[in-house]
């Protein structure tokens, strides 16, 4: 129940998501038709009048018979986000939480190459430019250095680093270095040999925040959001939900086209 800020009377919704999203408390009022027919516009402003005097952030409406396309338009038109009965089952809330606190669709854009110190067996020490399609052995199995680069960078602990020090939308340059006290890989090619003793990441990253309106629905059974600059920025992105929990899609901006993956875009 929520109080209606004019009458002062309990006012009942179907469904309140509470989230905390962005340190902020985020309500997501949720209500629920299940008529033989489609829901109509009058049913769309019904809505609208009631939640414009409740505490709610997000209004989703649910028809389990879909929607009349006048309904619909109308409902884009105020904002409101509509759903059938499927499409809530499987809706995000935490990120449909996350994007209205917000507002703003966050990425993190990350381009890096690698570089590698050989210690030849003759006693030199050299750094060598090393190819991302190289193969690595693991203890997960072989992997590329691409790969293998990615899944360090995918650490959160990584990123949180990044951003704190990132001060503005402009490309800031960062390297670090990998090592293993028994060394890393044998190399023999080009007459040298020797054993790789440290990787030299460079990377090139960029933090850039958009405005975005946004919807969520499913596509064969999968989650997904898709969102739209709202600003002057020419910004789109899908993301789909993997059954681990995980999200990942496609990006498209003044670069082009790029993959998403855990919040982080790779080139």
């Amino acid at each position: 129940m929520l109080t209606d800020r004019v009458s002062d009377e309990e006012r009942e919704v179907d469904i309140l998501v509470v989230a905390e999203a962005g340190g902020y408390t985020v309500r997501i009022g949720i209500e629920v038709i299940s008529w033989a027919r489609p829901a109509d516009t009058p049913w769309i402003e019904k809505m609208r009048a009631k939640h414009e005097n409740l505490a709610t952030d997000k209004l989703i409406l649910v028809s389990e018979s879909g929607f009349y396309k006048p309904a619909r338009r109308k409902a884009e038109f105020y904002g409101i986000e509509v759903l059938t009965l499927e499409e809530a089952d499987e809706a995000d809330w935490p990120l449909i939480a996350n994007l209205t606190a917000s507002g703003v669709f966050e990425v993190m854009t990350i381009s890096f190459d690698v570089t590698g110190i050989l210690q030849q067996d003759t006693g030199i020490r050299e750094q060598i430019p090393i190819s991302l399609a190289t193969s690595l052995s693991t203890a997960q199995g072989p992997v590329t250095m691409d790969q293998f680069v990615r899944s360090i960078l995918d650490k959160l602990e990584v990123r949180d680093v990044l951003r704190q020090n990132i001060s503005s939308d402009k490309p800031h340059d960062f390297w670090f270095r990998y090592s293993h006290p028994n060394g890393l890989w044998r190399y023999e090619e080009e007459g040298k040999a020797g054993q790789f003793v440290e990787l030299r990441v460079g990377l090139k990253v960029l933090n850039s925040a958009s405005p975005v309106q946004y919807a969520s629905g499913t596509f064969r059974s999968v989650p997904f959001v898709s969102g739209t600059s709202t600003s002057g920025k020419p910004v789109q992105f899908v993301l789909a939900k993997s059954p681990d929990g995980t999200s990942s899609g496609y990006l498209i901006d003044h670069s082009g086209v790029r993959t998403l993956s855990s919040n982080v875009v790779m080139k």
